[in-house]
Protein backbone atom coordinates (compact mmCIF):
# COMPACT_ATOMS: atom_id res chain seq x y z
CA UNK A 1 0.00 0.00 0.00
CA UNK A 2 1.57 3.17 -0.68
CA UNK A 3 1.77 5.84 2.05
CA UNK A 4 -0.39 8.84 1.27
CA UNK A 5 -0.38 12.74 2.36
CA UNK A 6 -2.49 13.64 5.18
CA UNK A 7 -4.36 16.85 3.45
CA UNK A 8 -4.94 17.64 0.15
CA UNK A 9 -2.25 19.33 -1.57
CA UNK A 10 -2.28 23.36 -2.02
CA UNK A 11 -2.80 23.42 -5.72
CA UNK A 12 -6.14 21.21 -5.24
CA UNK A 13 -7.16 23.07 -2.37
CA UNK A 14 -7.78 25.76 -4.84
CA UNK A 15 -7.07 28.52 -2.30
CA UNK A 16 -6.95 32.46 -4.87
CA UNK A 17 -7.22 35.83 -3.67
CA UNK A 18 -9.06 38.14 -4.95
CA UNK A 19 -8.97 42.37 -4.32
CA UNK A 20 -12.19 43.81 -3.83
CA UNK A 21 -11.78 47.23 -5.16
CA UNK A 22 -15.28 48.59 -4.00
CA UNK A 23 -14.62 47.51 -0.39
CA UNK A 24 -11.22 47.50 0.07
CA UNK A 25 -10.52 44.24 1.12
CA UNK A 26 -9.06 40.53 0.64
CA UNK A 27 -11.67 38.15 0.24
CA UNK A 28 -11.14 34.39 -0.06
CA UNK A 29 -12.66 32.49 -2.98
CA UNK A 30 -11.94 28.58 -3.32
CA UNK A 31 -12.05 27.40 -6.97
CA UNK A 32 -14.60 24.65 -7.66
CA UNK A 33 -13.07 22.06 -8.95
CA UNK A 34 -14.95 18.19 -9.59
CA UNK A 35 -11.48 16.25 -9.51
CA UNK A 36 -10.32 15.91 -5.95
CA UNK A 37 -6.59 15.64 -4.60
CA UNK A 38 -5.33 12.03 -4.76
CA UNK A 39 -2.89 12.77 -1.87
CA UNK A 40 -0.18 10.88 -4.20
CA UNK A 41 3.45 11.49 -2.68
CA UNK A 42 5.90 13.40 -3.78
CA UNK A 43 3.22 15.59 -5.98
CA UNK A 44 -0.74 14.93 -6.60
CA UNK A 45 -0.95 12.67 -9.72
CA UNK A 46 -4.27 14.87 -10.20
CA UNK A 47 -2.45 18.10 -10.67
CA UNK A 48 0.11 16.22 -13.55
CA UNK A 49 -2.73 14.94 -15.16
CA UNK A 50 -4.27 18.09 -15.31
CA UNK A 51 -1.38 20.07 -16.35
CA UNK A 52 -1.19 21.92 -12.99
CA UNK A 53 1.38 22.56 -11.36
CA UNK A 54 1.92 20.70 -8.25
CA UNK A 55 2.78 23.20 -5.12
CA UNK A 56 3.01 20.31 -2.75
CA UNK A 57 1.39 19.29 0.54
CA UNK A 58 4.55 20.90 2.80
CA UNK A 59 4.37 23.72 5.37
CA UNK A 60 2.99 27.32 4.45
CA UNK A 61 4.10 30.36 6.51
CA UNK A 62 1.94 33.36 6.00
CA UNK A 63 2.90 37.36 6.95
CA UNK A 64 -0.31 39.49 6.20
CA UNK A 65 0.61 42.66 5.29
CA UNK A 66 -2.89 44.47 5.10
CA UNK A 67 -5.81 44.40 7.14
CA UNK A 68 -8.87 42.56 5.70
CA UNK A 69 -11.23 43.08 8.48
CA UNK A 70 -12.14 39.27 9.03
CA UNK A 71 -9.59 38.41 10.61
CA UNK A 72 -8.16 39.24 14.04
CA UNK A 73 -5.00 41.02 13.83
CA UNK A 74 -2.20 39.90 16.55
CA UNK A 75 -0.17 43.51 17.77
CA UNK A 76 3.63 43.64 17.21
CA UNK A 77 5.62 45.88 19.59
CA UNK A 78 8.84 46.94 18.86
CA UNK A 79 11.45 47.26 21.98
CA UNK A 80 12.70 50.23 21.69
CA UNK A 81 15.85 49.67 24.09
CA UNK A 82 16.75 46.32 21.97
CA UNK A 83 19.44 46.70 20.21
CA UNK A 84 21.22 45.18 17.30
CA UNK A 85 24.44 45.31 19.51
CA UNK A 86 23.16 43.02 21.78
CA UNK A 87 23.50 40.06 19.06
CA UNK A 88 26.86 40.73 18.18
CA UNK A 89 29.42 37.96 19.22
CA UNK A 90 33.01 38.48 20.95
CA UNK A 91 34.43 38.33 17.32
CA UNK A 92 32.21 41.21 16.29
CA UNK A 93 30.11 38.91 14.58
CA UNK A 94 26.35 38.49 14.26
CA UNK A 95 24.72 35.47 15.78
CA UNK A 96 21.51 33.95 13.79
CA UNK A 97 19.68 30.90 14.74
CA UNK A 98 19.17 29.65 11.55
CA UNK A 99 15.66 27.12 11.14
CA UNK A 100 15.82 24.95 8.29
CA UNK A 101 12.50 23.19 6.99
CA UNK A 102 13.90 19.81 8.59
CA UNK A 103 13.20 22.15 11.99
CA UNK A 104 9.53 22.36 10.57
CA UNK A 105 9.09 18.98 9.20
CA UNK A 106 10.21 17.00 12.25
CA UNK A 107 13.46 15.61 11.21
CA UNK A 108 15.11 13.72 13.71
CA UNK A 109 18.58 15.03 14.74
CA UNK A 110 21.50 12.52 13.89
CA UNK A 111 24.36 12.45 16.49
CA UNK A 112 26.78 13.40 13.93
CA UNK A 113 24.93 16.26 12.51
CA UNK A 114 25.99 18.00 15.89
CA UNK A 115 29.33 17.48 15.15
CA UNK A 116 31.30 20.52 14.08
CA UNK A 117 33.98 19.81 11.79
CA UNK A 118 37.67 21.40 13.05
CA UNK A 119 39.37 22.98 10.06
CA UNK A 120 43.38 23.08 10.48
CA UNK A 121 43.32 21.94 14.31
CA UNK A 122 47.22 22.04 14.81
CA UNK A 123 49.22 20.10 17.14
CA UNK A 124 49.71 21.75 20.28
CA UNK A 125 53.42 22.01 22.33
CA UNK A 126 53.72 19.21 24.87
CA UNK A 127 55.03 21.66 27.34
CA UNK A 128 55.40 20.10 30.63
CA UNK A 129 58.92 18.63 31.44
CA UNK A 130 58.56 14.80 32.16
CA UNK A 131 57.78 14.75 36.17
CA UNK A 132 57.39 10.82 35.89
CA UNK A 133 60.13 8.48 35.83
CA UNK A 134 60.04 6.48 32.45
CA UNK A 135 59.82 3.02 32.55
CA UNK A 136 61.50 0.25 30.65
CA UNK A 137 59.78 0.19 27.16
CA UNK A 138 58.45 3.59 27.41
CA UNK A 139 59.24 5.63 24.61
CA UNK A 140 60.38 9.46 25.55
CA UNK A 141 56.79 10.75 23.98
CA UNK A 142 55.48 8.45 26.46
CA UNK A 143 56.27 9.93 29.07
CA UNK A 144 55.82 13.44 27.77
CA UNK A 145 51.96 12.44 27.69
CA UNK A 146 51.57 11.09 30.71
CA UNK A 147 53.21 14.49 32.59
CA UNK A 148 50.38 16.06 30.25
CA UNK A 149 48.14 14.14 31.87
CA UNK A 150 49.35 14.81 35.41
CA UNK A 151 50.19 17.97 35.57
CA UNK A 152 47.49 19.24 33.05
CA UNK A 153 44.40 16.60 32.30
CA UNK A 154 43.93 15.12 35.96
CA UNK A 155 43.96 18.62 37.60
CA UNK A 156 41.53 20.00 34.96
CA UNK A 157 38.74 17.40 35.06
CA UNK A 158 38.14 18.20 38.99
CA UNK A 159 37.46 20.93 40.71
CA UNK A 160 39.17 19.61 43.86
CA UNK A 161 42.97 19.05 43.13
CA UNK A 162 43.92 17.91 46.58
CA UNK A 163 44.92 14.77 48.44
CA UNK A 164 41.88 12.97 46.84
CA UNK A 165 42.50 13.16 43.31
CA UNK A 166 42.25 9.73 42.23
CA UNK A 167 42.56 10.76 38.48
CA UNK A 168 46.61 11.66 39.92
CA UNK A 169 46.92 9.48 42.42
CA UNK A 170 45.16 6.19 42.30
CA UNK A 171 44.64 6.07 37.98
CA UNK A 172 48.42 6.52 37.48
CA UNK A 173 49.60 4.18 40.08
CA UNK A 174 47.47 1.65 38.33
CA UNK A 175 48.63 1.91 34.87
CA UNK A 176 52.51 1.61 36.15
CA UNK A 177 51.84 -0.90 39.21
CA UNK A 178 51.75 -3.63 36.26
CA UNK A 179 53.02 -5.04 32.44
CA UNK A 180 49.68 -6.96 32.26
CA UNK A 181 46.73 -6.14 29.90
CA UNK A 182 44.72 -4.89 31.81
CA UNK A 183 47.34 -1.90 32.85
CA UNK A 184 48.46 -1.88 29.89
CA UNK A 185 45.28 -0.80 28.30
CA UNK A 186 44.39 2.06 31.28
CA UNK A 187 47.83 3.03 30.27
CA UNK A 188 47.17 3.62 26.56
CA UNK A 189 43.91 4.90 27.03
CA UNK A 190 45.59 7.77 29.28
CA UNK A 191 47.94 8.26 26.67
CA UNK A 192 45.51 8.74 23.62
CA UNK A 193 43.63 10.79 25.93
CA UNK A 194 46.89 13.33 26.35
CA UNK A 195 47.57 12.71 22.57
CA UNK A 196 43.72 14.08 21.87
CA UNK A 197 43.88 16.89 23.52
CA UNK A 198 47.12 17.87 22.32
CA UNK A 199 45.88 17.84 19.00
CA UNK A 200 47.71 14.79 17.65
CA UNK A 201 44.51 12.72 16.71
CA UNK A 202 46.56 10.44 14.81
CA UNK A 203 48.80 9.48 17.93
CA UNK A 204 45.38 9.29 20.14
CA UNK A 205 43.44 7.20 17.66
CA UNK A 206 47.00 4.55 17.48
CA UNK A 207 46.90 4.55 21.78
CA UNK A 208 42.76 4.03 21.66
CA UNK A 209 43.44 0.70 19.33
CA UNK A 210 45.94 -0.72 21.75
CA UNK A 211 43.88 0.27 25.04
CA UNK A 212 40.77 -1.39 23.61
CA UNK A 213 42.93 -4.61 22.12
CA UNK A 214 44.35 -4.96 25.71
CA UNK A 215 41.40 -4.77 27.16
CA UNK A 216 40.08 -7.59 25.00
CA UNK A 217 43.25 -10.11 26.16
CA UNK A 218 42.50 -9.21 30.05
CA UNK A 219 39.15 -10.37 29.38
CA UNK A 220 40.96 -13.79 27.81
CA UNK A 221 43.41 -13.70 31.25
CA UNK A 222 41.32 -14.75 34.20
CA UNK A 223 44.29 -13.70 36.36
CA UNK A 224 43.48 -9.90 35.25
CA UNK A 225 42.78 -7.24 37.78
CA UNK A 226 39.28 -6.45 37.81
CA UNK A 227 39.70 -3.00 38.99
CA UNK A 228 42.54 -2.31 36.48
CA UNK A 229 39.78 -3.29 33.70
CA UNK A 230 36.98 -1.05 35.42
CA UNK A 231 39.60 2.20 35.44
CA UNK A 232 40.46 1.41 31.39
CA UNK A 233 37.03 1.28 30.58
CA UNK A 234 36.38 4.46 32.10
CA UNK A 235 39.00 6.44 30.85
CA UNK A 236 37.78 5.34 27.35
CA UNK A 237 34.38 6.92 28.64
CA UNK A 238 36.52 10.05 29.40
CA UNK A 239 38.25 9.76 25.66
CA UNK A 240 34.95 9.43 24.39
CA UNK A 241 33.81 13.08 25.70
CA UNK A 242 36.76 14.46 24.72
CA UNK A 243 36.75 13.15 21.10
CA UNK A 244 33.38 14.50 19.99
CA UNK A 245 33.38 12.12 16.89
CA UNK A 246 33.66 8.88 19.61
CA UNK A 247 30.18 7.41 19.94
CA UNK A 248 31.17 4.56 22.15
CA UNK A 249 30.91 6.66 25.47
CA UNK A 250 27.39 4.32 26.48
CA UNK A 251 29.22 0.94 25.49
CA UNK A 252 32.23 1.78 28.07
CA UNK A 253 29.89 2.31 30.37
CA UNK A 254 28.20 -0.33 30.19
CA UNK A 255 31.58 -2.29 30.47
CA UNK A 256 32.60 -0.56 33.61
CA UNK A 257 29.10 -1.37 34.80
CA UNK A 258 29.45 -5.22 34.40
CA UNK A 259 32.82 -5.17 36.17
CA UNK A 260 31.84 -3.13 38.86
CA UNK A 261 28.84 -5.52 39.54
CA UNK A 262 31.75 -8.82 39.33
CA UNK A 263 34.24 -7.03 41.65
CA UNK A 264 35.39 -9.02 44.78
CA UNK A 265 34.60 -8.05 48.47
CA UNK A 266 38.68 -7.54 48.70
CA UNK A 267 38.97 -4.85 45.42
CA UNK A 268 35.72 -3.16 47.27
CA UNK A 269 37.44 -2.40 50.50
CA UNK A 270 40.53 -1.00 48.77
CA UNK A 271 41.09 2.93 49.37
CA UNK A 272 41.08 3.66 45.88
CA UNK A 273 37.30 2.12 45.58
CA UNK A 274 35.59 5.40 47.03
CA UNK A 275 37.20 7.55 43.91
CA UNK A 276 35.89 5.37 41.16
CA UNK A 277 32.69 4.46 42.65
CA UNK A 278 31.95 8.32 42.42
CA UNK A 279 33.46 8.65 39.32
CA UNK A 280 31.17 5.77 38.25
CA UNK A 281 28.33 6.55 40.08
CA UNK A 282 28.61 10.45 38.19
CA UNK A 283 28.48 8.92 34.37
CA UNK A 284 25.79 6.57 35.49
CA UNK A 285 23.36 8.89 36.58
CA UNK A 286 23.75 11.12 33.10
CA UNK A 287 23.27 8.32 31.41
CA UNK A 288 20.10 8.00 32.79
CA UNK A 289 19.72 11.60 32.52
CA UNK A 290 20.06 10.77 28.56
CA UNK A 291 18.53 7.47 28.08
CA UNK A 292 14.79 6.48 29.99
CA UNK A 293 15.44 4.46 33.18
CA UNK A 294 15.12 1.44 34.09
CA UNK A 295 11.23 1.46 35.67
CA UNK A 296 10.03 -2.58 35.37
CA UNK A 297 10.50 -2.70 38.94
CA UNK A 298 8.95 0.72 39.24
CA UNK A 299 5.27 0.60 39.81
CA UNK A 300 5.11 2.94 42.01
CA UNK A 301 6.99 6.40 43.13
CA UNK A 302 7.01 5.48 46.87
CA UNK A 303 9.75 3.24 45.19
CA UNK A 304 11.91 6.05 44.42
CA UNK A 305 14.19 5.95 48.17
CA UNK A 306 15.85 9.62 48.54
CA UNK A 307 18.53 9.96 49.99
CA UNK A 308 19.93 9.87 53.56
CA UNK A 309 19.87 13.19 55.29
CA UNK A 310 23.29 12.43 56.17
CA UNK A 311 26.10 15.15 56.89
CA UNK A 312 28.86 12.84 55.07
CA UNK A 313 27.08 13.05 51.83
CA UNK A 314 26.77 16.77 51.49
CA UNK A 315 30.79 17.10 51.09
CA UNK A 316 31.32 18.63 47.61
CA UNK A 317 33.81 15.80 45.96
CA UNK A 318 35.83 16.90 43.07
CA UNK A 319 34.98 13.66 40.76
CA UNK A 320 31.34 14.87 40.33
CA UNK A 321 31.46 18.83 41.05
CA UNK A 322 28.85 18.62 43.62
CA UNK A 323 28.23 16.65 46.38
CA UNK A 324 27.11 12.82 46.49
CA UNK A 325 23.50 13.97 48.13
CA UNK A 326 22.64 16.33 45.33
CA UNK A 327 23.69 13.64 42.54
CA UNK A 328 21.88 10.90 43.99
CA UNK A 329 18.75 13.22 44.54
CA UNK A 330 19.20 14.08 40.47
CA UNK A 331 19.26 10.45 40.19
CA UNK A 332 15.54 10.35 42.15
CA UNK A 333 14.58 13.34 39.41
CA UNK A 334 15.71 10.44 36.30
CA UNK A 335 13.33 7.89 37.95
CA UNK A 336 10.84 10.42 38.51
CA UNK A 337 10.81 11.12 34.65
CA UNK A 338 10.77 7.43 33.92
CA UNK A 339 7.72 6.85 35.89
CA UNK A 340 5.88 9.68 34.51
CA UNK A 341 6.70 8.61 30.59
CA UNK A 342 4.90 5.55 31.70
CA UNK A 343 2.28 6.43 33.45
CA UNK A 344 0.56 9.30 31.81
CA UNK A 345 -1.68 11.24 34.30
CA UNK A 346 -3.85 14.74 33.25
CA UNK A 347 -1.58 17.55 33.52
CA UNK A 348 -4.15 19.30 36.01
CA UNK A 349 -4.73 15.96 37.87
CA UNK A 350 -1.56 14.39 38.77
CA UNK A 351 -1.36 11.53 41.60
CA UNK A 352 -1.42 12.62 45.14
CA UNK A 353 2.07 10.82 45.35
CA UNK A 354 4.06 12.16 43.00
CA UNK A 355 3.08 15.64 43.84
CA UNK A 356 4.00 14.87 47.71
CA UNK A 357 7.17 13.30 46.19
CA UNK A 358 8.18 16.05 44.17
CA UNK A 359 7.58 18.52 46.93
CA UNK A 360 9.54 16.92 49.31
CA UNK A 361 12.70 16.97 46.39
CA UNK A 362 11.80 20.10 45.44
CA UNK A 363 12.57 20.69 49.45
CA UNK A 364 16.10 19.00 49.52
CA UNK A 365 17.22 20.64 46.43
CA UNK A 366 16.53 24.05 48.07
CA UNK A 367 17.83 24.34 51.65
CA UNK A 368 20.96 21.67 50.56
CA UNK A 369 23.93 23.54 52.03
CA UNK A 370 26.96 21.40 50.82
CA UNK A 371 30.30 22.06 52.07
CA UNK A 372 33.93 21.92 50.93
CA UNK A 373 36.36 19.58 52.54
CA UNK A 374 40.10 19.30 51.27
CA UNK A 375 42.66 16.54 52.03
CA UNK A 376 45.92 18.34 52.63
CA UNK A 377 49.28 16.10 51.13
CA UNK A 378 52.31 17.02 49.46
CA UNK A 379 51.12 16.48 46.02
CA UNK A 380 47.95 18.87 46.22
CA UNK A 381 47.61 21.59 43.80
CA UNK A 382 45.85 25.00 43.94
CA UNK A 383 42.48 25.09 45.74
CA UNK A 384 40.01 27.88 44.68
CA UNK A 385 36.90 27.91 47.06
CA UNK A 386 35.48 30.13 45.40
CA UNK A 387 35.31 28.26 42.51
CA UNK A 388 34.48 24.97 44.04
CA UNK A 389 31.65 26.47 46.07
CA UNK A 390 30.10 28.26 42.70
CA UNK A 391 30.19 25.09 40.79
CA UNK A 392 28.40 22.77 42.99
CA UNK A 393 25.74 25.57 43.76
CA UNK A 394 25.63 25.83 39.61
CA UNK A 395 24.61 22.28 40.13
CA UNK A 396 21.70 22.77 42.52
CA UNK A 397 20.44 25.02 40.11
CA UNK A 398 20.98 22.41 37.13
CA UNK A 399 18.68 19.92 39.49
CA UNK A 400 16.02 21.73 40.51
CA UNK A 401 15.74 22.99 36.69
CA UNK A 402 15.16 19.83 36.46
CA UNK A 403 13.09 18.63 38.79
CA UNK A 404 10.52 21.52 37.88
CA UNK A 405 10.99 20.38 34.27
CA UNK A 406 9.69 16.46 35.24
CA UNK A 407 7.39 17.64 38.27
CA UNK A 408 3.36 18.83 38.01
CA UNK A 409 3.34 22.34 37.47
CA UNK A 410 1.19 22.73 41.32
CA UNK A 411 4.83 21.95 42.48
CA UNK A 412 6.18 24.54 40.62
CA UNK A 413 6.21 27.80 42.68
CA UNK A 414 5.05 30.88 40.37
CA UNK A 415 8.28 32.71 38.45
CA UNK A 416 10.22 29.47 40.28
CA UNK A 417 11.87 28.75 36.43
CA UNK A 418 12.95 32.61 35.54
CA UNK A 419 14.53 33.37 39.28
CA UNK A 420 16.84 30.09 38.59
CA UNK A 421 17.42 31.30 35.48
CA UNK A 422 18.29 34.89 37.16
CA UNK A 423 20.32 33.02 39.83
CA UNK A 424 22.27 30.47 37.41
CA UNK A 425 23.68 33.46 35.19
CA UNK A 426 24.71 35.80 38.55
CA UNK A 427 26.60 32.26 39.69
CA UNK A 428 27.91 32.44 35.99
CA UNK A 429 29.30 35.92 35.92
CA UNK A 430 31.08 35.03 39.23
CA UNK A 431 32.97 32.32 37.01
CA UNK A 432 36.27 32.82 35.29
CA UNK A 433 35.06 29.52 33.35
CA UNK A 434 32.22 27.15 33.29
CA UNK A 435 33.58 23.85 33.92
CA UNK A 436 30.36 22.13 33.80
CA UNK A 437 27.65 21.35 30.66
CA UNK A 438 25.23 19.66 32.30
CA UNK A 439 23.95 22.77 34.37
CA UNK A 440 24.72 24.98 31.73
CA UNK A 441 22.43 23.08 29.53
CA UNK A 442 19.66 22.93 31.95
CA UNK A 443 20.25 26.23 32.44
CA UNK A 444 19.51 27.10 28.05
CA UNK A 445 16.84 24.98 27.96
CA UNK A 446 14.69 27.61 30.27
CA UNK A 447 15.89 30.80 28.94
CA UNK A 448 13.69 32.71 27.15
CA UNK A 449 14.91 36.21 25.99
CA UNK A 450 18.06 36.58 22.60
CA UNK A 451 20.56 38.30 25.43
CA UNK A 452 20.25 35.29 27.74
CA UNK A 453 20.66 33.14 24.51
CA UNK A 454 23.87 34.76 23.26
CA UNK A 455 25.61 35.08 26.59
CA UNK A 456 24.71 31.39 26.29
CA UNK A 457 26.58 30.96 23.56
CA UNK A 458 29.39 33.30 24.26
CA UNK A 459 29.99 31.02 27.44
CA UNK A 460 29.85 28.20 25.23
CA UNK A 461 32.27 29.39 23.02
CA UNK A 462 34.68 30.06 26.03
CA UNK A 463 34.44 26.47 27.22
CA UNK A 464 35.55 25.22 23.76
CA UNK A 465 38.31 27.52 23.86
CA UNK A 466 40.28 27.37 26.94
CA UNK A 467 39.02 23.35 27.91
CA UNK A 468 38.68 22.11 24.39
CA UNK A 469 36.29 19.37 25.06
CA UNK A 470 34.56 18.05 22.09
CA UNK A 471 31.09 17.08 23.91
CA UNK A 472 30.44 20.75 23.71
CA UNK A 473 30.15 20.84 20.33
CA UNK A 474 27.33 18.11 20.74
CA UNK A 475 25.81 20.07 23.48
CA UNK A 476 25.66 23.49 21.44
CA UNK A 477 23.93 22.05 18.74
CA UNK A 478 21.23 20.46 20.76
CA UNK A 479 20.94 23.60 22.43
CA UNK A 480 20.24 25.29 19.29
CA UNK A 481 17.89 22.70 18.04
CA UNK A 482 15.80 23.26 21.68
CA UNK A 483 15.81 26.46 20.88
CA UNK A 484 14.30 26.24 17.32
CA UNK A 485 11.57 24.16 18.12
CA UNK A 486 10.87 26.81 21.40
CA UNK A 487 10.50 29.52 18.89
CA UNK A 488 8.39 27.25 16.12
CA UNK A 489 5.83 27.02 19.58
CA UNK A 490 6.00 30.46 20.28
CA UNK A 491 2.47 31.29 19.79
CA UNK A 492 0.71 28.38 21.29
CA UNK A 493 -1.70 29.65 24.78
CA UNK A 494 0.52 26.86 26.61
CA UNK A 495 4.17 26.96 26.30
CA UNK A 496 4.81 23.73 25.05
CA UNK A 497 7.97 22.00 27.12
CA UNK A 498 10.68 21.06 24.46
CA UNK A 499 12.21 17.61 25.16
CA UNK A 500 15.62 17.45 23.37
CA UNK A 501 14.99 13.51 23.63
CA UNK A 502 12.45 13.53 20.94
CA UNK A 503 14.51 15.74 18.75
CA UNK A 504 16.97 12.58 18.54
CA UNK A 505 16.90 10.27 16.27
CA UNK A 506 16.22 6.61 18.49
CA UNK A 507 18.73 4.53 16.50
CA UNK A 508 21.63 7.54 17.24
CA UNK A 509 24.05 7.90 19.84
CA UNK A 510 23.32 10.95 22.58
CA UNK A 511 25.94 13.36 24.21
CA UNK A 512 27.16 12.30 27.80
CA UNK A 513 26.24 15.82 29.18
CA UNK A 514 29.38 15.13 31.37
Amino acid sequence: MLKKAIHNCWTCKGATFLHDTEVGRLADQRAERKVGCDRALPTCQNCKRSNRTCNGYGLKLAWPDKIDGRRKQKKYHADPGTSSKHYITQNGSFAFLNTTFDDLSGEKINFQDLIKVEKGLKNLSLGPTPAISIAPGFESKDGYLLSYYDQVLARMITTIDDNSNGFRLDLIPMALASSDAASTSLLQATLALSSFHLGRAEDALRYKVKAIKSLSDSFQNGTASQLSQFASCMMLCVYSVFDASDTTWHLHLQGAKSITAALSQYERTMPSFDFFSSWFNYHDTFSSYSHSANVASLNSVVNIELPEDDSKTRKIVGSLGCSPELLSLISCTNQLRAFKDSNSWSPGQPPREVIELATRMRERLKNLNQEIHISFGETIGTIDHRRITLTAEFYRLGAMLYLYQVAPRATIPENGVQGLVNEGFAILDQMEICTSPWPLFMLACNVTSDVDRLKTLQILDAMDQKRRIGNYQIIRGLIQAVWKQQDLTADEKVPTRVDWRTLIDSDSSVPSFI
